[in-house]
């Protein structure tokens, strides 16, 4: 089961009447958003959508600007069985009081996994899904301070938390439910002995998880981090039961998932304190991407939806890459969302995804003085041949000058020309100097280094440098100057004379 077509309706940064829609088709899904866009309104659309555990409270992520009715909130997908499912805000049929007098209904959030049986294939689908972001890498970390790193309670509430113990067929999470309502309140033979089958049955479980996290989460960090620490092991000793006479003091102690990564042999006791945070955030998302192997099956009927919110940000650029080569090996057979504000590493992604199994989106702030600033997103064709990255940078211009924005067109009119610039440079093997960062070679030394070039017999050189002079001017009259807030009676014909094709290349 796949989803074809999600819908946001005044959720977060979409705000309502009208429904933002994105057709996924049933296939990966990879999205460009500007900070502030509302690009994160998909991951927590996805992630509240298909939560297994209590879901957030709809009526806290309504559109604050919109206006609209209360009733008007939802999250809504079609999957290519023909079946869907809506997490919306409907009005409870009861009457509400106040001061003895009927004021109207309540409005509640009615979610379809936890709030009507008949979509229990949504929390069926929660089981084997994951929605990461940056936070989430940061508990395997960061927030340990300089301490030892504990992994119990995001191994246990979010990594593990679907892994599901087919003796009892409950999950990790359940489990753990167990132990903590069976924690006694005095010390009976019965009482204690709740607890300590409670805690055998949870510890059990979560040692057979671990067994088959580790190996998956050491393939995929060597694909991640091939010349980084390996990582060794995962030790638990298991939860158990104190014992303590006052109520006060009773509680689980050894509550404790390690973290044994070694260097040259050699054990590294607080590796936040000894890796940089491109190591640490390729272990991390080993880790959670391993425990979504191991803590679904490899055949089943439900979704399988890995939901990637800008956790790369961390990685540097020669990382990212194999992290595409993870997802295509490991997660075939999954239904990848990758959202990013990077748009180096979205162009990256973009030329090496590109095909049948793929759909893109990019998404744009809107217009800043609208009462409810309604968010631009269109949808990118995924063949390179036909809509290179300068011709989408185009297109946008020509959007935002369609929405008024020449500052924003004039910008993009300027990317448009820098990816041209490099395309020639590199089609016509033009020797560019290698830096770590592509944008510190600036455009006028890629035009400067076409004006030198000779041409050859696919390129004439006579209609190339009136074309490079061209680009010269517009780029020192309008896009350098323009594309920054601060310049004055922008002429929308010059920014548009700015995004002329040429086909010189």
């Amino acid at each position: 089961m796949k989803i074809k077509t999600l819908i946001l309706t005044d959720f977060r940064a979409f705000p309502g009447p009208a429904p933002a829609i994105f057709e996924l088709d049933s296939k990966n899904l990879l999205v460009y958003g500007e900070n502030g866009s509302g690009k994160s309104s998909l991951f927590h659309a996805l992630r509240g959508l298909f939560s297994y555990n209590k879901p957030p409270n709809l009526l806290d992520l309504r559109n604050s600007f919109s206006g609209v009715g209360i009733g008007d909130t939802s999250v809504a997908v079609a999957f290519d069985d023909g079946t869907a499912a809506t997490w919306q805000v409907v009005a409870e049929a009861g009457r509400v009081y106040r001061q003895n007098q009927i004021v109207g209904p309540v409005a509640m959030p009615l979610h379809p996994g936890h709030d009507t049986p008949i979509h229990a294939q949504i929390r069926d689908a929660a089981k084997f899904s994951a929605m990461l972001d940056y936070r989430s890498l940061l508990a395997t970390n960061y927030k340990h301070g300089d301490g030892a790193i504990n992994l119990f309670e995001p191994m246990v509430a979010e990594l593990m938390a679907g892994f599901v113990d087919l003796a009892t067929d409950k999950t990790i999470w359940e489990l753990w439910q167990a132990v903590q309502h069976n924690l006694p309140t005095v010390n009976t033979a019965r009482l204690v002995g709740n607890a300590f089958n409670a805690c055998t049955q949870f510890n059990a479980v979560v040692q057979r998880a671990i067994t088959l996290l580790l190996p998956e989460a050491q393939a995929i960090l060597q694909k991640l981090s091939p010349n980084g620490p390996p990582l060794v092991g995962l030790p638990f000793a298991g939860v158990r039961y104190n014992g303590a006479k006052a109520a006060r003091d009773k509680a689980y102690v050894d509550k404790v998932i390690g973290l044994q990564v070694s260097y040259k042999g050699r054990g590294v006791e607080r590796p936040q304190n000894y890796l940089n945070e491109a190591r640490l955030s390729a272990l991390g998302l080993a880790l959670y991407l391993g425990a979504r192997l191991a803590c679904t099956p490899q055949t089943t009927p439900h979704l399988k939806l890995l939901v990637l919110d800008d956790v790369l940000v961390g990685l540097d650029h020669s990382n990212r890459l194999p992290v595409l080569n993870v997802l295509k090996d490991h997660f075939h057979d999954w239904q990848v969302v990758l959202l990013t504000r990077d748009r180096g590493w979205f162009d990256l992604a973009y030329a090496k995804v590109s095909g049948i199994d793929w759909c893109c989106y990019e998404i744009f702030e809107g217009d800043p003085s609208a009462t409810a600033p309604r968010p631009v997103h269109r949808q990118v064709p995924m063949d390179p041949s036909l809509d290179r990255p300068a011709r989408i940078y185009l297109d946008y211009a020509k959007t935002m000058l369609t929405l008024n924005y020449p500052e924003a067109a004039a910008n993009y009119a300027r990317q448009a020309m820098e990816a041209t610039l490099r395309g020639g440079c590199e089609k016509q093997k033009i020797a560019i100097p290698f830096v770590r960062d592509p944008k510190k070679v600036k455009a006028q030394f890629l035009l400067d280094q076409l004006k030198a070039w000779g041409g050859n017999a696919a390129v004439n050189k006579a209609k190339l440098d009136p074309v490079l002079d061209r680009l010269t001017l517009l780029k020192n009259v309008v896009m350098n100057p323009y594309s920054h807030p601060s310049a004055p009676n922008i002429p929308k014909s010059e920014v548009r004379s700015s995004g002329g094709r040429g086909g010189c290349f």
